[in-house]
């Protein structure tokens, strides 16, 4: 998204530009946070990639006095005709940091926005973007290089944008992402412990003990009737150890499953959705305690 967007008025049916306006208390909020947590000279450079109708403009104002601001079809003055996408950064070379603020559009399933982020990282120092809700999560974190670390983290207020001059919610969070010379740590793929996952093949009768809602309104539903559950909406898993159980005790274990609250669902723009790596963290913590 970018400050000011294209107009919708349901659900998230966007245009391939994705305008909203983001409201002034919400930019100060945004500009706010920067002041606190990055030290940027009055000789840095600021750029802001998709500045709308200038929402961002005074703001980026009161921290340096070199900035440039950039749309595809500007709505502000001080806005520059230029897909952002396309600049060229040789000219900002004189500048001893570069530092990206705003907005931008999200596209479907955070494409643009992972554009927007790829080709900020060949050449800034910081990014401070509002950025959909599921960048919280690892699987777009990683879209950030390496060298990038997360230094801080808000999430925006309910309806912190305009559509038609009407306040309108999408789940976003402002991150602030600063360039340095080691490495961020990320943390090791897990691997399911005491369980395993099942695919479902055509034609195929499937044993497991358990289907596990990872998409939709229902996310995190565990299930042991697995007969006419989707295997695009669901996954299918099988426990090691359970037959070994009585009925009381099988119906005890699968409870703790089944109890499990699952935030994460919520870090998301469309559908809840949980990653096959958000559920094994969870179910992990009670098979290990399982296997002593």
């Amino acid at each position: 998204m970018s400050n000011g967007k294209k107009k919708q008025t349901k659900g998230l049916k966007r245009n391939v530009i994705d305008k909203y306006y983001t409201k002034t208390e919400v930019v100060d909020l945004c500009i706010e946070t920067i002041k606190n947590k990055i030290n940027i000279d009055n000789e840095h450079l600021i750029i802001e990639p998709s500045a709308g109708n200038g929402a961002f403009i005074d703001g980026i104002k009161t921290l340096c006095d070199n900035y440039k601001f950039y749309d595809k079809e500007p709505e502000h003055d001080d806005i520059d005709k230029q897909d952002y996408l396309e600049l060229e950064f040789e000219a900002f070379e004189k500048y001893e940091k570069k530092h990206i603020i705003g907005n931008p559009p999200f596209g479907r399933q955070s494409s643009l926005a992972i554009k927007f982020i790829k080709h900020s990282c060949k050449f800034c120092n910081t990014i401070s973007f509002i950025l959909p809700k599921s960048f919280k999560k690892d699987s777009l974190k990683k879209h950030f290089p390496l060298h990038f670390h997360l230094i801080e983290e808000k999430d925006l207020p309910t309806n912190s944008f305009l559509v038609n001059d009407i306040e309108y919610d999408v789940p976003c969070v402002f991150q602030i992402w600063e360039k340095k010379e080691e490495k961020r740590i990320v943390s090791d793929k897990l691997v399911p412990i005491g369980y395993s996952f099942k695919t479902m093949k055509e034609d195929e009768n499937l044993i497991c003990d358990i289907s596990f809602r990872r998409v939709g309104i229902n996310a995190g539903v565990v299930d042991t009737n697995i007969s006419g559950k989707s295997k695009q909406s669901h996954y299918f898993i099988k426990f090691d150890n359970i037959d070994d159980f009585d009925t009381n005790q099988k119906e005890e274990f699968i409870k703790k499953f089944k109890n499990i609250k699952f935030s994460s669902s919520e870090n998301t723009v469309g559908p809840k959705s949980i990653s096959k790596q958000e559920l094994i963290r969870e179910f992990n913590k009670i098979t290990s305690q399982n296997n002593h």
